[in-house]
């Protein structure tokens, strides 16, 4: 899988391939952000057009402001370009939009060797609400079909006579027609404002983004088996387990943990922050609804220790509950955590994704580093180390 981005933040030009545990680090102000925060932006644009298009950059935790405010070096004459790019079973489809203030396209396309070549556009005006119904001649293995497009959505049925066969075949198609956009809703972010503030909570009404703390907090007091899967990973990380306690015959309930070690349970709010926070992470992550999590600098307020065993968490994710993540990250120690995961075989090599992103003049740049079947990374780690480098040096200068 792949995202194409144009024009957006910081970002003038850039394809960035994603692996299942896909990590941007980079200087302060390089564009890491701009990475995640575009693949929001596209899930706004396909699943919530009916807006104006100051609305696709709005997060709920985060809005950037108008079009003129993100596109890139405020050229507000050029358009934003956003694609997923997803290749499953043979057939690569591509799902996309190129916009300005108020209009835009919408792109499809795919390709399966000789057997597909398809691509059609659909020219829309904002705010959209997908009621443009596009036809559109297919044409698989020498069988003929119809796809009908609306921008967001893909139906395939064949043009002959529906066969058992012929229908099963129209399913696949609009099925993998439609996994980019299946993949931008199982999509979901753990911002940088994360974590629980309060003693006690009680049920609120949930909005498919479940961003603010009353949501998460309603979302996994209603979620029992979730919550096991919480407290069993939590463990793993910050060596407390985590439970949801309803007061007697109320609406009212807290959120807690167990330090394993003594015995004492606490409210997350009189908590650490780092077991905070943690929680809130993996009830996002551990949705059974979300497929890719998107996390800003995980490493906030961890031991380096915990963040070691945070990274080896996210592999057992990645293999046991097929979660995917995009991480922009400032922490050396989980880069390497995860190195040392592809060296002892935990995870492979292809499933994890480096790159160190820089900013050139005005454009960010993202450069993927070679990851070796050993945990040696091409290039190595130097921009971690860069400050330490520098202070040795005074300290030894210092010490002649």
């Amino acid at each position: 899988m792949q995202i194409e981005i144009k024009n957006f933040r910081a970002i003038h030009e850039q394809t960035v391939e994603l692996a299942p545990i896909t990590v941007v680090y980079g200087p302060n102000g390089a564009g890491k952000s701009s990475l995640l925060y575009s693949l929001l932006t596209l899930k706004n644009v396909i699943l919530n057009s009916n807006q104006t298009s100051s609305g696709f950059f709005n997060y709920v935790f985060a809005s950037l402001g108008s079009f003129d405010a993100v596109v890139f070096n405020h050229h507000s004459s050029s358009n934003i370009e956003l694609s997923l790019m997803l290749e499953r079973d043979g057939m690569t489809v591509r799902h996309g939009v190129s916009f300005s203030e108020k209009q835009g396209i919408l792109r499809l396309a795919s390709h399966s060797g000789a057997d597909l070549t398809f691509s059609t556009e659909l020219p829309v005006a904002f705010p959209y609400a997908g009621n443009q119904q596009t036809p559109s001649p297919l044409s698989y293995r020498e069988e003929k079909f119809t796809l009908t497009w609306n921008g967001i959505t893909a139906q395939v049925q064949p043009d002959t006579q529906s066969s058992t066969e012929a229908l099963q075949v129209a399913s696949r198609l609009a099925a993998a027609f439609n996994g980019p956009a299946e993949i931008l809703r199982r999509t979901t972010i753990v911002p940088l404002k994360r974590g629980f503030s309060k003693p006690f909570y009680q049920t609120q009404p949930l909005s498919p983004l479940l961003v603010n703390e009353d949501e998460v907090a309603t979302f996994i007091s209603q979620e029992k088996y979730l919550i096991s899967k919480v407290s069993f990973y939590l463990e793993k990380i910050l060596e407390r387990d985590f439970r949801v306690n309803v007061q007697p015959g109320t609406a009212i309930f807290s959120l807690d943990a167990t330090d394993k070690r003594t015995g004492i349970a606490t409210e997350l709010v009189n908590e650490g922050f780092g077991v905070n926070q943690m929680v809130y992470f993996l009830i996002k992550a551990l949705n059974k609804d979300a497929e890719w999590t998107c996390v800003e600098e995980p490493e906030i307020h961890l031991h380096p220790k915990a963040v070691r065993r945070f990274a080896r968490v996210l592999g057992e994710l990645v293999s046991d509950e097929s979660k995917r993540f995009l991480v922009s990250t400032h922490s050396e120690p989980f880069v390497a955590a995860l190195l040392a995961m592809v060296a002892e075989g935990r995870i492979s090599q292809e499933q994890v994704a480096l790159y160190m992103v820089r900013k050139e003049w005005k454009k960010a740049r993202f450069d993927r580093q070679t990851v070796h079947s050993n945990g040696q990374i091409e290039g190595g780690l130097a921009s971690f180390m860069e400050g330490e480098i520098e202070d040795l040096k005074s300290l030894l200068a210092a010490s002649q």
